[in-house]
């Protein structure tokens, strides 16, 4: 009986189904690595792997739909993102033009969140979301070195860098994520060598870039998120905290010394002179101007620009923006109060849920979901529309799914690295 069983035709069936899903898996995962490795390069390339990437989720979700699952510690945060979503919905459909709304909705929301939704329905292996975290960071060390290469040899008759993509705020959101990222990877005991190797380079290649980019906003942000990062190691790695205040101090020394970024630093407080401050203040204006004509599904989703041409922007404001640059005042225009409750829920919870449970467990992965979306979405989305950034959104999400997804696989010992090897 057992014999028959075994050679019987659907037992290798089985088999088969079960080697193809798994190879299909590790291709959806390097898929997804690529598509937000590549995003900056070129959003075509990085449009045309998150298409294959959501068609092999499909294709799979077909094939496993009776064991694919979203892991029940992540639910609450798919459930907040979801409220998001849905309060978005109003300004969307009963607003302004249709057409250009619900294209904004499914680009921003739903497109974008595949890698997210995607690597918590599928990627269930540590080593694939180190592999692919190891892959992101490597090509995000290279993003930042080339911002020196720019302003060495003066490219784009600009003294600011910006990388391989093609905005100067975009990478700089990119370097608030990154850095408490890359701080724990060099920090936690748990994390494979590789990578650790991989964070310092990529390290010491974002204080570069943090010079070479001069994003005052950047800055500022990392100068919250950083002690908040370290002082989860505090106690138990002094050396590495030591090593991290000296690149403070160092950092902070250049900055004082120097006159060009001192004169930059100091400017941060300039609404006169400083146009890039004063035109953002006046975009803000605009922004509350348009919440108090419609305030309860805002001008819609995507219309911020055509309103703003057509009767609310200032006359002091003299570079003529195209979004208000600052995710609250944003969407509070577009979405109104029903949409900016929405963006509240979404964002306490996710942060909240993630302090709570650092707390408890004191586990690493909680303090960087914490971390990654108060630098991107709540700080430096205070001088800068981070939510609408194509390929950012896209790495903010990857970085998210991955975090969540190894919060539930990997959750941290009760005891020392080191007593467990010995």
């Amino acid at each position: 009986m057992t014999a028959t069983a075994y050679s019987s035709p659907f037992f290798f069936s089985g088999s088969l189904c079960m080697k193809e899903n798994t190879m299909l898996v590790r291709v959806l995962a390097i898929t997804i690595a690529l598509t937000v490795s590549l995003s900056r390069l070129s959003m075509a390339v990085g449009e045309i792997c998150n298409g294959i990437a959501l068609a092999i989720g499909i294709y799979l979700f077909y094939k496993m739909r009776k064991t694919v699952h979203i892991p029940k510690k992540t639910k609450g945060y798919l459930k907040a993102y979801t409220v998001f979503v849905l309060s978005t919905l109003p300004a969307t459909l009963l607003t302004g033009n249709i057409t250009v709304g619900m294209h904004e909705f499914l680009q921003m929301w739903l497109w974008r969140f595949c890698p997210f939704l995607l690597i918590l329905l599928f990627i269930r292996k540590r080593h694939y979301l180190i592999n692919m975290l190891t892959l992101f960071t490597a090509v995000f060390g290279i993003d930042c070195f080339v911002t020196l290469i720019q302003v060495v040899y003066h490219l784009g008759n600009n003294d600011r860098g910006w990388g391989l993509g093609g905005s100067q705020l975009g990478i700089a959101g990119l370097i608030c994520m990154m850095l408490p990222f890359v701080l724990v990877m060099l920090y936690e005991p748990s994390i494979e060598k590789r990578l650790k190797c991989l964070s310092l380079i990529t390290l010491f290649c974002i204080i570069i870039a943090l010079f070479c980019n001069k994003s005052r906003g950047a800055w500022l942000t990392c100068l919250i998120t950083l002690p908040l990062t370290a002082g989860h190691y505090l106690i138990r790695q002094k050396k590495k905290i030591v090593l991290s205040l000296l690149l403070l101090l160092v950092f902070g020394g250049i900055m004082i010394s120097q006159p060009e970024y001192n004169a930059r630093f100091r400017s941060i407080t300039n609404t006169t002179t400083d146009r890039s401050n004063s035109d953002r203040i006046w975009t803000w204006a605009s922004s509350l101007d348009m919440f108090e004509d419609r305030p309860l599904t805002g001008v819609g989703l995507g219309q911020f620009r055509f309103h703003y041409d057509n009767g609310y922007r200032y006359a002091q404001e003299t570079q003529h923006l195209s979004h208000a640059h600052n995710n609250f005042f944003h969407l509070l225009a577009e979405t109104g109060i029903i949409g900016f409750l929405g963006l509240l829920y979404w964002l306490s919870y996710f942060l909240c849920a993630s302090l709570k449970a650092y707390h408890k467990k004191k586990n690493p992965y909680d303090l960087l979901i914490f971390t990654t979306v108060l630098s991107y979405v709540v700080l430096f989305g205070q001088v800068e529309y981070t939510l609408d950034m194509s390929a950012n959104m896209r790495i903010f999400w990857f970085l998210l799914g991955c975090l969540l997804q190894l919060k539930v696989i990997s959750p941290p010992s009760p005891r020392p690295i080191k007593a467990l090897q010995t």
